[in-house]
């Protein structure tokens, strides 16, 4: 996943902050994802990035070992705990989880000294249905990526015109597809408004 994606992914889900924190989060989202624009119609991306990745130090063995932990699902019970706070539909159970963090003061505990208490933890229930997907247009980067240098370079003038050329270059293309791709490249834009 690209990094403009998870920069998306996040002012996507916070698009109504609550509080000045998540206020401020929001507003260098948003001005990173204006960057990562100038840069790529400029074409200087990727030379960026690399340049910008030279200067970040590797990630140390530990870390690499406790991504690959997490990967692995030797993390769940602490992302039970997680859904159990914040995810879950059961007002009851919700209650019961946020009565044991609070009494349990597991703010100022580190994880090895709640582990034994995580692990026996019930089963946090989770919402019903399909995730949605965030942001929509995550499976069609490539094509933002088109109507964007195209409405840059002044190939196309409109989104519905730079939407329509993206298309045609498909193998398969219905009648909507133009549109569908119009309203998630209009979508993707307001982001960074």
């Amino acid at each position: 996943m690209s990094d403009e994606v998870v920069i998306e992914a996040m002012v996507w889900e916070n698009r109504e902050p609550e509080t000045e924190a998540e206020r401020k989060d929001l507003e260098a989202g948003k001005e990173a994802l204006r960057e990562i624009d100038r840069l790529k119609i400029d074409g200087t991306y990727e030379i960026e990035r690399a340049r910008f990745a030279a200067l970040v130090d590797p990630p140390s063995p530990t870390l690499a070992r406790l991504i690959e932990r997490v990967a692995n699902g030797e993390n769940s019970p602490f992302q039970n705990l997680l859904d159990g706070l914040d995810r879950n539909p059961d007002p009851e159970q919700r209650a019961r989880f946020e009565r044991l963090y609070q009494e349990g003061d597991f703010d100022h505990k580190t994880p090895r000294e709640i582990w034994h208490i995580l692990e026996c933890l019930e089963s946090a229930k989770k919402p019903k249905g399909r995730p949605s997907i965030s942001p929509p247009w995550r499976n069609e980067v490539e094509h933002m990526d088109a109507m964007r240098l195209s409405i840059a370079s002044g190939a196309t003038v409109t989104v519905p015109e730079a939407a329509r050329a993206t298309a045609a270059n498909e193998s398969r293309v219905s009648a909507e597809r133009p549109n569908d791709l119009a309203k998630l490249y209009r979508a993707k834009m307001k982001l960074r408004e």
